[in-house]
């Protein structure tokens, strides 16, 4: 059983909350706030710096912009950074979050459901799949057509409304602060792709046509980007040949993202 959503009305509720929050060490918890579900997010320290240095090194090795890891600002750098991103994808009529209320160590943010993209595709009858893949490649692409994009576009970030379509959440990085809008752009794709791509793992070739149908509505700079890291990245599809006691989830997820990449980058070289 889901715990009850603590109900805030006023600031001072906002600051007793976050204090109780800081004491069991939770950064993020689902509230009501003047009767309607949102949700409390807090600052968190900077991850190391360590790992992102080591996903830099393999970016450089597969010589592709987009594949730049970004690292996470902490403290009031990230909360700052988080708010900026929705209100720049809200003007530009991107659907996502409402900042409902913040300050410098915290935000407080509109609910858009609990639906993700990745549940509704995980529990999709196999001719559905598509459709909702389809449904979260153009909310993509409505972004860039705006000239936004999104960072961590993995489908378990893509949340579903029957009122309101697909909306994002988790922008708590910013891609342009280390490559360009195209780059950023680019870079959008992979996640998506990555993370879907196991939904259609015995339907490989419909998922192939409908990334070119997509990818022909996108800038040259950005279909020839995406492209290029497909490309680069194929290489993981031999990860289907480790042991079967290192094929956990994730494993098979690269895997299948690696067939991906290999076949489409086959079809459209």
């Amino acid at each position: 059983m889901s715990r009850p959503r603590p109900r805030l009305d006023s600031l001072a509720d906002v600051d007793a909350l976050i204090a109780s929050m800081r004491l069991s060490g939770a950064h993020i918890r689902e509230v009501d706030w003047h009767g309607q579900p949102a949700w409390l997010k807090l600052s968190v320290p900077q991850p190391p710096a360590w790992r992102y240095t080591l996903l830099a090194g393999m970016a450089r090795l597969l010589q592709h912009p987009a594949l730049q890891p970004i690292r996470p600002h902490g403290g009031e750098a990230g909360i700052r950074n988080e708010a900026e991103r929705l209100a720049a994808l809200a003007a530009a009529r991107v659907r996502v979050p409402a900042i409902l209320a913040r300050d410098a160590q915290w935000l407080l943010i509109s609910d858009l459901g609990h639906t993700t993209l990745e549940h509704l595709m995980r529990h999709a009858a196999p001719d559905e799949r598509l459709r909702w893949w389809r449904q979260g490649a153009d909310y993509i692409l409505q972004a860039h057509r705006a000239g936004q994009y999104l960072s961590q576009a993995f489908s378990r970030n893509l949340v579903w409304s029957p009122e309101h379509g697909l909306g994002a959440i988790d922008f708590e990085d910013d891609p342009i602060q280390a490559m360009s809008l195209a780059q950023a752009q680019i870079r959008d794709w992979l996640p998506y792709c990555f993370s879907t791509a196991i939904y259609f793992e015995d339907r490989l070739p419909e998922l192939c046509a409908a990334i070119a149908a997509v990818l022909a509505n996108e800038s040259p700079a950005v279909r020839e980007g995406v492209h290029a890291a497909l490309r680069r990245t194929a290489w993981l599809r031999w990860l289907r040949w480790l042991p079967a006691r290192m094929q956990r989830r994730d494993v098979q997820k690269t895997q299948c993202y690696g067939e991906l990449a290999y076949r489409y980058t086959r079809l459209h070289s």
